[in-house]
């Protein structure tokens, strides 16, 4: 400590003149002070601060004068400041806990460990047998990352108390602190079973552990009896692990009382800011058949269709209707219902509904549904009614819809124009621009082919047209022959995604997709039972692409399959 500050704290201890008797009891001591130093405080006048907090503890504020003091200081880091001060009041108020607790802390954010090793041992000896003393000294060495040390003081304290039971907040810290991470769930299970409102300190304590210890987790937090804090704590845990689907189910089977709807409620959110919409989905479905709500339905379908589930989106959507005022459907209902029919391919259903909405939204209202109409017969299969459907809409040249069509058609320098300019593009527009932006053609019927059948749902003949259509595009084949391979993924054709998977990682090895065709070609292996197999080409991905956004995707398969192993 400077010289200055030490004659500075003398000064403030020779100025207090405090005795050793109990610390006042009377109303407010100092009530002016503290209200002048707390605004100073709060406006960031520092100087001022600890001036007011000097007069606040004169005036007999003493605790309230030593934690100002410490937040102020604390900003301008000189906690030493407060060093002789505390040195001096704890011996004449030794069991005042939070000036205790105070000091502790002070000492070990200077460094002075082992003068907060006896400044501990000093309290505790007051009386072993109050947990207070180790629980506040746990505290103090956990938040100064010395796990190691936090766990030395917990085993005194189960010595000397019996029972670590009144420390099983410090005691969870602790073994996460040390990577027990079994054990740590163990611990927290014990706080939540006394209070469960601690879900997002368990998620901030057992989120870092590695993908091996978490099945030990998920034993600790589900055991019988299951408690609902637990489990909430862990839904949670699973969505920070992205395993959302896993997060559901840890609340799906509980019975929806006004708690557990309210806790669908909050991991509804989370999925919804993690970008889950599968359990988005879910979760919203669940709340509004357990609370029928039309916000919670409308919010379900706008999930649904982010998963590609128009049928539950149109259901979400035709069920909020009747608890919605008249006024408010064809704003909030009509797009939804019609963008889920469009999906299903039910254009000339999506037609009569918004011929039965024209009396309420007139001709301009329908007429931005359009494009909306259009894609419910592109998905039906005919083109020439979805062009039918554009007439008198507000379309332009660089619309998304004139540049599908277009694609269609085999139009390719235009379809090229006009889908830049999508407003919002999706994976299908993306998609169909990398396949542009590859070639330098104008004209290819055989990829409007394609496109025009993977928009009817025909995921078998698209896939077979891209692949064919490569040998016609060599400066789009590797991208062609991907797009086939990630459609048969998705519709789970195993051999024949496999046997495309392989051609790219091998004939087309130098393009831009190979990474991806290696990772594919590890995950088909894995689910085939060949560990050694899927591990060679991770490893492969890993060492030939080292620049590619597949690689930590590849090293944590690669960490999952040797633990496994």
């Amino acid at each position: 400590m400077s010289a200055t500050r030490l004659a500075s704290a003398t000064a403030l201890v020779a100025l207090l003149g405090l005795g050793s008797a109990p610390l006042p009891a009377q109303q407010d001591p100092g009530a002016a002070q503290v209200a002048r130093a707390l605004d100073a405080e709060s406006a960031g006048r520092n100087r001022e601060a600890i001036q007011a907090w000097r007069a606040a503890m004169q005036a007999g504020a003493v605790l309230q004068g030593v934690l100002g003091l410490e937040r102020v200081f604390s900003v301008l880091a000189q906690e030493e400041s407060l060093l002789v001060v505390l040195d001096t009041i704890v011996p004449r108020h030794p069991r005042e806990w939070q000036l205790r607790a105070a000091q502790l802390r002070v000492l070990m954010t200077i460094g002075l460990e082992a003068r907060a090793q006896r400044a501990y041992a000093a309290w505790r000896d007051l009386d072993p047998a109050d947990v207070t003393p180790y629980r506040e000294y746990a505290r103090v060495l956990l938040f100064n990352s010395r796990a190691a040390q936090a766990d030395t003081v917990l085993r005194e304290a189960a010595a000397n108390l019996g029972s670590t039971r009144a420390l099983a907040l410090e005691l969870a810290q602790m073994r996460a602190g040390l990577g027990a991470w079994r054990e740590a769930a163990e611990a927290w299970r014990e706080v939540m079973d006394a209070e469960p409102f601690f879900e997002q300190a368990v998620v901030f304590s057992l989120g870092p552990a590695p993908a091996a210890a978490r099945d030990g987790i998920r034993a600790a937090l589900t055991r019988a009896p299951a408690a609902l804090g637990a489990q909430f704590a862990l839904a949670l845990l699973e969505l920070g692990w992205n395993a959302p689907r896993n997060g559901w189910n840890a609340l799906a089977p509980l019975a929806p009382s006004d708690t557990v709807v309210a806790l669908w409620r909050l991991f509804a959110d989370e999925a919804e800011r993690a970008r889950a919409w599968p359990v988005t989905r879910d979760a919203l479905a669940a709340i509004h058949a357990a609370r029928p709500d039309a916000g919670v339905a409308l919010r379900g379908a706008k999930a649904a269709l982010q998963a590609d589930d128009a049928s539950t989106a149109l259901r979400l959507a035709r069920a909020a209707a009747p608890l919605l005022e008249p006024a408010r459907r064809p704003g909030e209902v009509l797009p939804l219902e019609l963008e889920a029919l469009a999906r299903l391919g039910r254009a000339r259903e999506a037609e009569e509904v918004l011929g039965a909405a024209r009396a309420a939204i007139g001709a301009e209202g329908a007429r931005p549904f359009a494009r909306t109409i259009a894609w419910a017969w592109i998905r039906a299969g005919d083109v020439g009614r979805a062009r039918r459907a554009l007439d008198g809409a507000p379309l332009d040249a660089e619309d998304a819809v004139t540049g599908w069509l277009a694609l269609f058609d085999g139009e390719l320098e235009t379809a090229r124009g006009a889908l830049r300019h999508a407003e919002t593009p999706g994976q299908d527009v993306v998609s169909a621009l990398a396949v542009l932006n590859r070639t330098p053609l104008e004209r290819s019927p055989e990829l409007g082919a394609a496109f025009l059948a993977l928009a009817k749902g025909d995921s078998t003949d698209a896939a077979k047209r891209f692949e064919a259509t490569a040998v016609a595009m060599p400066d789009a084949a590797s991208l062609l022959v991907t797009l086939a391979a990630r459609i048969e993924t998705a519709r789970r054709a195993e051999a024949r995604a496999l046997t495309l998977w392989t051609r790219v990682a091998t004939e087309f090895r130098a393009s831009t997709e190979a990474p991806e065709a290696q990772l594919e070609w590890a995950r088909a292996l894995r689910r085939r039972g060949d560990a050694k197999g899927a591990r060679e080409h991770l490893e492969t991905l890993i060492i030939d692409y080292p620049g590619s956004a597949l690689v930590p995707q590849a090293r944590r398969e690669l960490d999952a399959l040797r633990t496994a192993g």
